[in-house]
C-alpha cells in the first residue's frame, strides 16, 4: 500500500505539473474516405485518424465493430484543430507528456525550431489523434488491451476506468501500464476495496497519503480518494514523485508499497521485492496492442 508523510513535501521543490486546459472541439465538418486494407480493423482505423471507434461505426452504419470486409470504402470524420494555450512555467516537453504525443512531433506540428522556447499565450495545434472523442463502448476500449487480466475484462466497471488512467498517465507523464500494474497489483482495480489499515480504492492510498499528494504535490486540497477518478489521479501523481525521489520506475514501484521513507533508511523488505517483481511481471497486460 502507498505510504507518505508531510514532511517529505520540502523535497517536492520544483516539481512541474501541466494542466492540459484545452479548447473544446468543434463537431466534425469534414470527411475522408478510407478503403480497408488486409489486415486492418475498425479500432485500428479510428485511432489512425484520431477519432473514436464508435465515432467511425456510427458514421458508417457498423454495427459490429468486428465485421469489416477487405476493400470497404469507409467514410472517417475528420475532426477540427484542437488547441492548447501556454501557461506559465510550461514548457513544450511537459505540454507533449501531458498530451500523449513525441515533443518533436508537437514542435514541429507548429513550427518550433526551438523546442526550449515558447511564450505564455501562445496556441499550440494538438495533433488530433491525441484528441479524440472519448470511445462510447467498452467492447472498443478493451479491443485496444489484447492481453488484460480476465477479472478486468469479465468486468465492465473495471474496464470503464481505462479512460481514466489513461487520461492521468499522459497528463503526468507516467507510462500507462506502470500505473495500471500498481493499481491492479494494490486493488485488482476495485474502487470499494479499504483494506485493514485503511488504504482506500484502486490505488490502496492511505488517508494521510491522499491529502498530503492532493494539497502538496497537485494543488487541490478537496480530491476524494473514495472518488475512482481522483483516486487514480492521485496514485498516479504520487508515482511521478517517486520515480524523480527515487530515481527509476522500479524503485518506485518499491517505495510505493514499502514507503519512500522506510526503503530510504532500511532498504529493501522481501516482500518489498516480490512485490516490484510482481508489477513488473504484469505491466506487459496493459500495454496496448
Amino acid at each position: 500500500m502507498a505510504h507518505s508523510k508531510r514532511l517529505i513535501s520540502a523535497l517536492v521543490t520544483g516539481l512541474v505539473t501541466t494542466a492540459a486546459l484545452l479548447v473544446p472541439v468543434s463537431p466534425a465538418a469534414a470527411h475522408t474516405s478510407y478503403v480497408v486494407q488486409a489486415g486492418d480493423t475498425l479500432s485500428g482505423i479510428a485511432q489512425r485518424h484520431g477519432i473514436s471507434t464508435a465515432d467511425l461505426a456510427a458514421e458508417n452504419g457498423i454495427t459490429n465493430l468486428n465485421l469489416i470486409r477487405i476493400g470497404q470504402t469507409l467514410s472517417v470524420p475528420t475532426p477540427e484543430p484542437t488547441y492548447y494555450t501556454v501557461q506559465a512555467g510550461d514548457s513544450l516537453s511537459q505540454i507533449a507528456a501531458a498530451n500523449g504525443v513525441p515533443t518533436a512531433d508537437l514542435a514541429a506540428l507548429n513550427g518550433i525550431g526551438d523546442p526550449n522556447h515558447i511564450r505564455v499565450g501562445q496556441q499550440l495545434q494538438l495533433p488530433a489523434e491525441t484528441v479524440a472523442a472519448p470511445t462510447s463502448s467498452i467492447d472498443a476500449v478493451a479491443a485496444r488491451y489484447s492481453s488484460l487480466p480476465e477479472s478486468i475484462t469479465a468486468n465492465p466497471d473495471r474496464l470503464a476506468l481505462i479512460p481514466s488512467f489513461e487520461r492521468w498517465a499522459a497528463h503526468y507523464g507516467v507510462p500507462a501500464d506502470l500505473v495500471m500494474a500498481v493499481a491492479y497489483q494494490e486493488s485488482g482495480w476495485q474502487a470499494s476495496v479499504v483494506s485493514s489499515a485503511g488504504a482506500i480504492g484502486v490505488g490502496q492510498l492511505l488517508p494521510t497519503t491522499a491529502d498530503w499528494v492532493a494539497a502538496d504535490l497537485i494543488g487541490v486540497a478537496d480530491l476524494d480518494p473514495y472518488n475512482t477518478d481522483d483516486n487514480i489521479r492521485m496514485s498516479t501523481r504520487f508515482l511521478l514523485w517517486l520515480i524523480g525521489y527515487l530515481g527509476s520506475e522500479s524503485e518506485a514501484i518499491a517505495g510505493y508499497y514499502q514507503g519512500p521513507t522506510s526503503l530510504t533508511i532500511k532498504g529493501l523488505y522481501d516482500e518489498t521485492q516480490a512485490y516490484v517483481a510482481n508489477v513488473e511481471g504484469i505491466r506487459w497486460r496493459f500495454q496496448q496492442g
